[in-house]
């Protein structure tokens, strides 16, 4: 069975709708999906469903180890 993940978008081209997160079933399914997103220009994927408002500490996030996948921009 596959773990699913949870994708954070926290900084977008040209638009800046905040950070926004989505759970996927799949690391393979969120990246398919940040994919499509053109305007995703940092994201993260993290281990686990996890709900995220606001900003996110992705400092935090790093120190913990739960990125498996990271654009920085």
């Amino acid at each position: 069975m596959t773990d699913a993940v949870t994708l954070v978008v926290y900084g977008w081209i040209e638009s800046e709708p905040g950070t926004l997160s989505w759970v996927f079933p799949s690391m393979q399914a969120a990246l398919r999906a940040v994919r499509t997103m053109r305007n995703a220009a940092r994201w993260l994927i993290v281990h686990g469903q996890r709900a995220f408002e606001g900003d996110v500490d992705v400092d935090a996030l790093r120190r913990a180890g739960g990125v498996l996948v990271e654009r920085p921009a």
